[in-house]
């Protein structure tokens, strides 16, 4: 009996998607569980500086600007809210000391702390691949995208499985 072109097709998409979730496997297992230690990081970090309750706060642009300059004068990349009274304004830096500034709502420098090889800096380098440069993020594209042909070649197989049933 000659099997039919489906029947081949589906024996060779299982034979790739087999090889490629062998192959994706260990990639996502580094960034999944890099990933659930970074979404639970809260009690690895040391806890921000406590900041003095001001009246009234400056624009965020002025808190910016002083961060920027209790730097040495690299852009801002990102900012944390201060979401309490207590709570400070968190400004990172993009220098190469990847440089946390801690500010109170007056714009008075609490702390600056190095972020560079710290675990969760690490830990994110890992998740995205980072750590290995170029190479590395490129290897988590292609783990990305072989999950993307994971998913195609088994809602395929299940697809054709169910036609080939119901013929």
């Amino acid at each position: 009996m000659i099997a039919s072109p489906v029947a081949i097709a589906r024996k060779s998409l299982f034979k790739l998607h087999n090889g490629v979730g062998l192959g994706v496997f260990a990639v996502v297992l580094i960034s999944a569980l890099t990933g659930a230690v970074l979404s639970f990081r809260g009690p690895l970090k040391q806890p921000p500086p406590s900041a003095p309750v001001v009246a009234e706060h400056l624009p965020l642009e002025q808190i910016i600007a002083r961060a920027q300059a209790a730097g040495d004068g690299s852009p801002a990349t990102d900012v944390q809210l201060a979401l309490e009274p207590e709570d400070p304004y968190l400004v990172w830096l993009d220098d190469d000391a990847e440089t946390e500034v801690f500010l109170d709502g007056a714009g008075n420098v609490l702390e600056t702390r190095e972020g560079r090889g710290r675990l969760t800096r690490v830990l994110f380098q890992i998740h995205t691949g980072e750590l290995l440069g170029l190479f590395g993020q490129a290897v988590m594209v292609c783990a990305a995208l072989g999950l993307c042909l994971l998913a195609w070649s088994g809602v395929f197989m299940w697809w054709s499985r169910r036609r080939a049933k119901h013929r």
